[in-house]
């Protein structure tokens, strides 16, 4: 990582010009909106049309994965008494890619591709991943489980892509730059102790619409406290890796637990 000059503060959301030597550096690369939509693109597409094809858009399965759900519910609704059900269940996913478009556009950012940066960023994945998973497997029971499991994994598996990439676009890309934007931008708050309280507002927001009213799950203290932690760890990946690390760790997480389920 390059030095920062004299009297220079760490900023967590300002990061170099694509066109410097610093911002040619594979950590700033894999932050960048379009390499983070190329990175989901696979797992997105493989939800929305699976979704769509398995079930006509609607919603089934568990509402474990709570954003997913909520925003087939959303799209359910939407479509009642339309004649474009097929764009109308495609609308979360457009809508995220117009987000990290018009972010790429906004910023001038370079339109390139890297098979090493994607496949980096695979790896990074991976590897977050691990930390998850010990607390998953210390806090037994598991979140993901029922009777039904072994039947439902396809739909469990298809749902794991949405789930690790709308809960990332809900509770991190759009709750941690909204906070952002009212509380370091608008209410110029200082940005280091303003960042720390960033990250546990939008822990707090992913912990509690799990549960009702939103949610579906009955209160559960340990549960809460679980999502919690995996949210703070989540949102520190996106902070200083991005959103295609965040959702692809949070994806290949929701992955392992359903599949460790259905087979046990």
């Amino acid at each position: 990582m390059p030095k920062r000059p004299r009297g220079q503060s760490l900023d967590l959301f300002v990061f170099p010009q694509p066109s410097s030597v610093a911002g040619g550096q594979y950590w700033y690369i894999t932050q960048r909106p379009w390499i983070s939509l190329l990175f989901v693109l696979p797992g997105l597409l493989l939800f929305e049309i699976g979704t769509y094809i398995r079930h006509d858009g609607l919603v089934s399965g568990s509402t474990e994965l709570v954003a997913s759900y909520l925003i087939e519910r959303l799209v359910n609704y939407l479509r009642a008494g339309h004649d474009m059900p097929f764009l109308l269940a495609m609308a979360p996913g457009l809508l995220l890619i117009a987000i990290l478009l018009g972010w790429h556009v906004a910023a001038r950012h370079p339109w390139r591709f890297d098979a090493f940066v994607m496949a980096g960023m695979l790896g990074e994945s991976v590897i977050y991943t691990i930390p998850l998973l010990v607390f998953w497997v210390v806090r037994q029971p598991p979140l993901v489980a029922g009777s039904a499991a072994q039947s439902a994994w396809i739909d469990n598996l298809i749902r794991c892509f949405g789930a690790g990439i709308y809960e990332e676009l809900v509770f991190r890309l759009i709750c941690i730059t909204f906070l952002v934007i009212v509380l370091i931008d608008v209410m110029r708050l200082p940005r280091g102790p303003t960042a720390v309280v960033i990250v546990v507002l939008s822990a707090l927001l992913f912990a509690w619409v799990h549960h009702p009213p939103l949610g579906s799950e009955p209160w559960n203290p340990a549960n809460f406290l679980f999502r919690f932690v995996a949210g703070t760890y989540l949102a520190g990946l996106f902070v200083f890796r991005g959103f295609g690390v965040a959702a692809g760790c949070h994806a290949l997480y929701n992955v392992i637990v359903v599949t460790i389920s259905a087979v046990g």
